[in-house]
């Protein structure tokens, strides 16, 4: 669910409509004080590209996400259509589950109930998640902020240091953004309801805090902080060029793929 929060985070910027924005994150080892670079988001007109260290690369325009392999020189398309598809091959992959499962001995069968997860078997609700304020406040590269603690199903999982949305150059247009974001992900919701409940969850946790998180740091199965964090660097208007918007000449279009043989 952390790899969602922190995706979830970028879709934010990118639907601002306005002036440009370019945000940089980096991930800070607290005991060392070394930063690496972890995602460059590039924000124009409701136009998102993200761009992590690790080279994959997304873009969102128009009320469709493409997920660009820079290595083989293709992307995947995920509008109206894949997302049907998609929610095809999910029901096929639950009901073939559940075939299997039935043969199985109780105890191997409630095993595999517990791998999979209740909502992945259509059994169970998505992931619950909550943010709570904790009454504190920080500042990260010279931005206020106020720390908020997030629990998922019950459990504290992380921490965010959020600074309002009229601290940041484009906030003319951010606070609109939740409600564009729903417009985006309006025929996720009506193909794949598991999958839009994972991230509606998220999105409302996140709509509470009014802000922008400028820091995320996670906590370890103790309860207590780990030792790195994720932060903005950078968080500025700029125009970016129409190109970063658009997909490479030369990439081809690939089909939506889930596992062997689908």
């Amino acid at each position: 669910m952390k790899s969602i929060a922190m995706f979830a985070c970028g879709l934010l910027a990118a639907q601002v409509a306005s002036a440009g924005i370019y945000v940089e994150t980096a991930k800070h080892d607290i005991p060392s004080g070394a930063t690496e670079p972890t995602q460059k988001i590039y924000v124009q007109n409701g136009a998102g590209r993200f761009v992590d260290s690790d080279g994959h690369t997304s873009l969102i325009k128009d009320g469709t996400m493409y997920v660009i392999d820079e290595s083989d020189r293709s992307y995947i398309k995920l509008d109206q259509a894949a997302m049907q598809t998609l929610s095809k091959k999910i029901q096929e992959m639950v009901a073939q589950a559940k075939e299997q499962m039935a043969k199985l001995p109780p105890e191997q069968r409630a095993q595999y109930e517990q791998m999979m997860g209740p909502a992945m078997m259509g059994t169970g609700q998505p992931s619950t998640v909550e943010v709570k304020d904790t009454g504190k406040s920080d500042k990260v590269d010279g931005r206020p902020c106020k720390i908020w603690d997030v629990t998922r199903n019950n459990v504290l999982d992380e921490q965010i240091c959020v600074a309002p949305f009229s601290a940041l150059p484009g906030k003319e247009n951010l606070k609109d953004v939740f409600a564009n974001f729903a417009k985006v992900f309006e025929e996720m919701a009506t193909s794949v309801p598991m999958l839009a409940g994972m991230m509606k969850n998220e999105f409302d946790a996140l709509s509470k805090v009014n802000g922008y998180p400028v820091r995320q740091r996670a906590y370890d199965d103790r309860g207590k902080l780990e030792d790195q964090e994720t932060v903005v660097k950078v968080w500025r208007e700029e125009t970016i060029p129409a190109s970063m918007f658009e997909i490479p000449a030369g990439y081809k279009q690939k089909p939506l793929a889930m596992g062997p043989g689908m």
